[in-house]
Formats: structure tokens, C-alpha cells, sequence
């Protein structure tokens, strides 16, 4: 029996969680789903576009944020769904982090992030700054703790007592307040120059 290209990925996941990254492999990809690596090259090409639609399939666990929440409050949601959903998967993080710099990947995430900001009234670059921000403390704080887990693991180091989620939550909670200071800035620009204009039409 063929296996279909969610069979692939799910296979692909099993993986990541019983060993790491590294493990995956086309040929051992193959291997554990019974068939022969060129079977693979139907659903995907080299392991490059593989790693993109494992990150894909990843992120779409992200619940979208509730509308009738603040926009702050939607920024926060996103975050904690993209943390989440990275710690859900071993070496997640890493992958999605080598198929963004790929271009392979969609980074629909990023997107929600973007359009979330602009909702509170920030500019379209400091909208898309507040996404780089939450994007790279959650990616980048997810490596380490994934990684110290593989050591601890392999007990080639012993617990490391950091606080990750911790540190995660302080992270976003600065990022936030820059945010809304932008948002606030922006309002207030927005007004002064609403209200000169109504001074030059009177």
C-alpha cells in the first residue's frame, strides 16, 4: 500500500520524538515506513522540502486567537500557540528555523502577528518588527530547551534549572509593552495631525 503524503510527515514526526533531528533521514524515513527512499520523492523532492512541510504541518497546530479579545491580548495568544505547538514535536524549533531560512516554509504565523499589531495601530514595519520579536524569542528560546533536553537525555548534562517558560513569559511580556507604547505613540501622532488639520481648515 502507498503511503500518502500525511503519512509521510506523521512518520516524520515519529522520528523527531523517538530520536532527533539528526535521525531523519530520507532512507531512514523510508525504512520505517516499509517502502524505498525513491517511493519519498513522490510527495517530496529532497529532504529540504520535506523539513518545510514537516514545519507547515507543525505551526498549523496554532489555534487562531480569539477576535473578541484586545489586539495586545491576540499577540499574546499567537505567541503562546507558537511556543506551544513547537514544544509539542523534539527539534521543532530547529526545523522550523532551517526552512524559514530556506524560503520553503510559509510563515503564515509571522503573518497573523504582522496584521495582529497593525490592528492595535502600529505601522507596518513596527508590526512586522513585533512579529520578528515573538518569532525569534519563541523559535530561539525553544532550540535551547529542546537542545538542553537531548542533552539531559543522553546524559551528557545534568538538569539545567532554567526556567524556560519562565523566561519565555518575561520575554514576550517586555515585547508587549513595547508594543503598546508604539501603538500609543502612533495614536497620539495620529491625533496631532488630525487636529492640525482641522486647524488649517477653520
Amino acid at each position: 500500500m502507498s503511503n500518502s503524503r500525511v503519512d509521510v510527515l506523521r512518520a516524520a514526526r515519529d522520528i523527531l520524538a523517538e530520536h532527533s533531528l539528526a535521525d531523519l533521514s530520507m532512507r531512514r524515513l523510508a525504512a520505517d515506513l516499509g517502502v524505498r527512499p525513491n517511493a519519498l520523492y513522490w510527495h517530496f523532492p529532497n529532504k529540504q522540502t520535506l523539513l518545510a512541510a514537516l514545519s507547515d504541518d507543525i505551526l498549523e497546530q496554532i489555534p487562531d486567537a480569539p477576535t473578541h479579545l484586545p489586539w495586545d491580548d491576540r499577540l499574546a495568544h499567537l505567541a503562546i500557540g507558537l511556543r506551544t505547538a513547537l514544544l509539542e514535536v523534539p527539534d521543532s524549533a530547529e526545523v522550523v528555523s532551517s526552512s524559514w531560512a530556506s524560503g520553503l516554509s510559509a510563515k503564515t504565523i509571522v503573518t497573523q502577528l504582522a496584521a495582529t499589531a497593525r490592528d492595535g495601530g502600529l505601522s507596518e514595519r513596527d508590526a512586522h518588527a513585533v512579529a520578528t520579536a515573538v518569532c525569534q524569542l519563541a523559535i530561539g528560546l525553544t532550540i535551547e530547551e529542546q537542545t538542553r533536553a537531548q542533552m539531559e537525555r543522553l546524559q551528557v548534562t545534568g538538569p539545567s534549572g532554567r526556567d524556560f517558560t519562565g523566561e519565555f513569559g518575561d520575554g514576550l511580556g517586555v515585547i508587549l509593552d513595547g508594543a503598546r507604547l508604539r501603538a500609543d505613540r502612533s495614536a497620539v501622532t495620529s491625533a496631532d495631525v488630525e487636529s492640525s488639520a482641522e486647524v488649517k481648515r477653520t
